[in-house]
C-alpha cells in the first residue's frame, strides 16, 4: 500500500515540474522575441551613435527602456541568498510535514520517511548554502558594493 501512494506523489510532482519547465520556457522564448523585435526596430530607426545615446537620454527613451521588463539574470548576491533561504525552508517544512505524515499513516510510512528525510536534507543544505554564500559575499565586499558606489557618486 505505502508503494501506490508514494508512486502518486511521485508522478505528480514530475508532471508539475515538467509543466514548469515547458511554460517558463515558453514565457522566456516570448520574452527573447519580443526584445529581438524591439532591438531591430531601435536600429532601424535610428542609424547613428549619436541619435540613439540622445533618445535614450530623453524621458522616452528611459520610459522604453524601463517597460521592456528584460529578464537578465541578478548579479547581486541577495537575490541569490535570499531564493536559497526561501527554497531551504520550504524544503524543510516539506520534509517535516511529510514525516509526520508518515507517523499517521502506517501503511506508507516508509514511503513518507524516506521522502521526508530528503525533503530536511535538501533543505537543511539549501540553508547552509545561504548561510555561506552571506558570509563569503560580505567577506569579499560584494554586499557593500551599492553603498561604496553611492559614496564614490556623491
Amino acid at each position: 500500500m505505502a508503494i501506490p501512494i508514494v508512486a502518486m506523489i511521485m508522478v505528480f510532482g514530475g508532471i508539475v515540474a515538467v509543466f514548469w519547465v515547458v511554460f517558463s520556457t515558453i514565457r522566456r522564448l516570448k520574452v527573447a522575441r519580443v526584445q529581438s523585435e524591439v532591438n531591430s526596430k531601435l536600429i532601424e530607426k535610428l542609424g547613428s551613435s549619436p541619435e540613439f545615446l540622445t533618445f535614450l537620454d530623453s524621458d522616452a527613451g528611459k520610459q522604453l527602456v524601463a517597460s521592456l521588463g528584460i529578464e537578465q539574470p541578478s548579479r547581486e548576491p541577495y537575490g541569490r541568498i535570499l531564493s536559497s533561504v526561501q527554497a531551504g525552508v520550504i524544503l524543510l517544512l516539506l520534509g517535516i510535514a511529510l514525516l509526520i505524515l508518515g507517523g499517521h499513516f502506517a501503511n506508507a510510512a516508509e514511503g513518507f520517511f524516506v521522502l521526508g528525510g530528503v525533503a530536511v536534507a535538501l533543505g537543511a543544505g539549501f540553508l547552509i548554502s545561504a548561510g555561506v554564500s552571506y558570509r563569503l559575499s560580505k567577506k569579499f565586499g560584494l554586499l557593500d558594493r551599492e553603498r561604496n558606489a553611492d559614496k564614490l557618486v556623491a
